[in-house]
């Protein structure tokens, strides 16, 4: 396949992930707020800190599945097809090892934890420790799937990666109208049919890839060398992981113990929001990052750069256009999407929606520097930056500080972060800082300037909920996208935009 047509490979499997994307998000949204409202703050946020013990286990499921990507992009991008059903048939071995572990320390520490550490209500928790068991059985499923995920998206085949997902939410908006009709404990009912629609997901996802991808039918396999470089791969990889969910888990957890349940509502929530609007940019840079490492596997460093620089700018654009409008009417999206609005929901929202347009520009260069396999150094050392946040953050809130104030440093610290992948990249990974100062951050922090003034001016100056909604989110997304297009693209990229509407009105005619 020459670059053009990788490039229209690209868009089709954005194409389909978009469609997934806008579903997911429409029912997740909707499926949030009834299920606030079923259960309760109380028992809203109880659901959120015991899903995160189970996290705390899961974390290695993101080092393996990110490992199992990697090995299967570089051997098609090398096209050694038995080296790949090796790669899959090993991956496998490991994660039902994974699943087992986890299953077991998640019964002996992780219910030690739930049940002398964390602060919950005496008469909940028979129902905390159902729904602890259930997501850990839901982990277990989800862990034995990952290998055939991971074999979709190597192979691109994203519309099935879109369908199944749509599957996944719609299933889990039937959760919610059982849940209703359920005449015991809706806590420990929700996550006993979750874990149902797992296992659902499962069967299907390992049917299609048993019948599409010969590769991945499963042989046992004890393949020494490439066992060590994939487990030498993951613990690395694992180490970031580990890291990035401790600070994520930690927060919560201390949360718990030095505020008011409320604020671990809240902080469920604005997760719930932000990894909403997030997703649009993970689901878009899914469909770049087989080719960045299929280009990285072929040596092909021209492609590779452009690829890169054109992945973090195009994210930052698409998540800045969302947020911006998000961000100015927060406040009056949450009142009309919840019936009941937590304390702190509102500035937890923001702060985490701030945290991701950073996050953003970060995608390719860790999918980069993954790609070359030599990552030791770079996991440690990302790890160590991320860690920072855990001690902050025991500190302000010992001494009294606002909550938010434990989000605030989350941000400060992911640009650290950022700062280093961007610098690593460019003494590591052929990523030119000059070439990517040039197209993306300058494009970029002018944008940004210019784009604010004009929908925060029409924000003040309305009055009326849905007037006010309506008119910033309009004028936001005009001003965005007028100037992404007149110096947010280079020429060669408009040619190419209005190349694809052409053909396509072609098509249609």
């Amino acid at each position: 396949m020459t670059e053009l047509d990788h490039k229209r490979r690209i868009a089709k499997n954005t194409a389909a992930l978009y469609t997934r994307m806008l579903v997911r998000l429409a029912v997740t949204l909707y499926t949030s707020r009834i299920v606030l409202d079923i259960l309760g703050v109380d028992d809203f946020a109880l659901y959120g800190i015991v899903g995160g013990i189970v996290t705390l286990f899961a974390f290695i499921q993101t080092a393996l599945n990110a490992a199992t990507q990697r090995f299967m992009s570089v051997e098609l991008g090398k096209n050694d097809l038995p080296r790949l059903q090796r790669v899959f048939s090993v991956s496998m071995t490991l994660y039902v090892l994974v699943a087992l572990l986890v299953i077991l320390l998640g019964l002996t520490a992780g219910m030690w934890f739930l049940k002398t550490q964390l602060v919950i209500p005496p008469h909940r928790m028979d129902a905390v420790v159902g729904v602890f068991l259930f997501t850990l059985l839901t982990t277990g499923v989800n862990l034995i799937q990952t290998p055939y995920n991971a074999s979709i998206i190597a192979h691109e085949k994203m519309s099935f990666y879109a369908w199944i997902s749509i599957a996944d939410v719609l299933l889990k908006l039937g959760v919610v109208f059982l849940l209703t009709l359920s005449p015991v404990d809706k806590l420990t009912t929700y996550a006993a049919l979750l874990f149902v629609v797992s296992l659902v997901i499962y069967g299907i996802t390992r049917a299609y890839s048993r019948r599409k991808f010969s590769v991945c039918t499963f042989r046992p396999v004890w393949d020494k060398p490439l066992l060590r470089q994939m487990a030498a791969f993951s613990g690395w990889t694992l180490c970031d992981s580990g890291a990035q969910l401790a600070v994520t888990q930690g927060r919560i957890f201390l949360l718990n113990v030095f505020t008011p349940l409320v604020t671990n509502a809240a902080m469920s929530i604005a997760t719930q929001v932000s990894t909403a609007v997030y997703n649009f940019v993970i689901y878009f840079q899914s469909s770049f990052n087989p080719q960045i490492t299929k280009a990285s596997a072929q040596g092909n460093k021209k492609y590779l750069q452009d690829l890169v620089n054109q992945t973090s700018k195009f994210s930052y654009y698409m998540l800045f256009a969302l947020t911006l409008p998000i961000l100015l009417n927060m406040e009056t999206i949450l009142n009309i999407w919840l019936k009941e609005v937590p304390a702190y929901t509102v500035v937890f929202c923001s702060i985490t929606l701030f945290y991701y347009l950073v996050e953003s520009f970060s995608g390719p260069l860790w999918i980069t520097t993954w790609a070359a396999g030599n990552i030791r150094r770079y996991q440690i050392t990302v790890s160590l930056i991320r860690l920072l946040t855990l001690p902050v953050t025991w500190l302000l809130l010992k001494y009294g500080m606002a909550p938010h104030w434990v989000l605030v440093v989350w941000v400060v610290v992911n640009g650290f972060c950022y700062i280093y992948r961007l610098l690593y990249a460019g003494k590591h990974n052929g990523i030119p800082l000059r070439v990517y100062a040039r197209e993306v951050l300058a494009p970029v922090l002018s944008i940004t300037a210019l784009a604010v003034p004009l929908p925060l001016l029409t924000h003040l100056l309305l009055s009326g909920i849905w007037i006010d909604l309506m008119v910033t989110t309009l004028v936001s997304l005009a001003a965005t996208g007028i100037l992404i297009w007149v110096i947010g693209l280079t020429h060669t990229e408009k040619k190419h935009i209005k190349q694809a509407v052409k053909n396509r009105l072609t098509i249609k005619k």
